[in-house]
């Protein structure tokens, strides 16, 4: 079926009290795990791009893989630029045919951040494409005072309201990559910011955090969660794993790489099973 926005997607968790899956590719292995385990359990599923690979020509070329992958699958798909930092990155994802892109002002101060989203939320509007924003930053690796970069609950009530935004990632504790030690989210923040905005919630940073957080997270609106780093892992470990396997033999590249996407997409279907749980 075509692709869809990521507004209709978000409409579909919110009914069902579930988050979505949003996973990162970067190559024909990682696009036919996230596509394949998707199918087949029969969920829909937003596949991001990271703004790095729209320096090049690599952000266009898995849109077209997307697109083609999604024709033929019966289920609701997102193509999502994920922390795009420019009005560039917005302007070539939409000519891309991306459905769904991310304005990431997050490290700017508030007004400024407000100024550049609302200046993408109007091209995205006139190209019939949604908007997600970040406000508050997922933590550093080595963050003292945490504090100061969670979501500040009446700040994301004037964002939304100035901006117009489909969706909100907040900042609860989370990380992106691998973690020091086990990360505690703020999950009071999260009700108290429920409470207030009306648009969906989204959570950076979802690998590697305690499954049990996470789904308390949704219970308590969180409606995309993002995935990138375990199935990165899972692809160097794997890829290792057949090097070793076939030292000095020569092996067809389908061959080769069929254990790394039968992983890949086992770990996409785990997670996707987790955020759909029932509360």
């Amino acid at each position: 079926m075509p692709l869809i926005k990521l507004s209709e997607s978000l409409a579909i968790a919110e009914k069902k009290g579930m988050a979505i899956g949003a996973f990162n590719i970067g190559n024909y292995e990682s696009c036919r795990a996230v596509m394949h385990a998707a199918v087949e359990l029969k969920m829909p599923v937003i596949v991001q791009v990271f703004h790095r690979l729209f320096n090049d020509s690599k952000a266009c070329e898995l849109a077209y893989l997307v697109r083609g992958m999604a024709e033929s699958a019966d289920i609701p798909v997102v193509l999502h630029l994920d922390h795009g930092k420019t009005v560039e990155h917005v302007e070539k994802a939409i000519k891309y045919g991306f459905t769904s892109v991310m304005i990431d002002g997050s490290e700017l101060p508030f007004k400024e951040n407000v100024a550049i989203t609302k200046e993408v939320v109007a091209i995205a509007q006139s190209s019939n494409v949604s908007v997600e924003a970040e406000l508050g930053h997922v933590l550093p690796k080595d963050a003292d005072n945490k504090e100061i970069y969670l979501t500040m609950p009446e700040e994301a009530n004037d964002f939304v309201k100035e901006t117009a935004v489909d969706a909100l990632a907040v900042a609860i504790g989370t990380a992106h990559g691998h973690y020091r030690q086990t990360p505690k989210l703020d999950l009071e923040r999260l009700k108290k910011i429920r409470s207030l905005v009306s648009v969906p919630l989204v959570l950076h940073g979802g690998s590697d955090t305690p499954i049990e957080d996470v789904q308390k997270s949704i219970s308590l609106g969180i409606r995309k969660i993002n995935i990138a780093t375990e199935l990165v892992q899972i692809y160097l470990d794997e890829m290792a794993n057949q090097v070793s396997l076939h030292k000095n033999e020569f092996i067809p590249l389908d061959v080769y790489m069929q254990p790394v996407y039968e992983k890949m997409k086992e770990q996409v279907k785990l997670k996707m099973n987790q955020f759909a749980f029932k509360n």
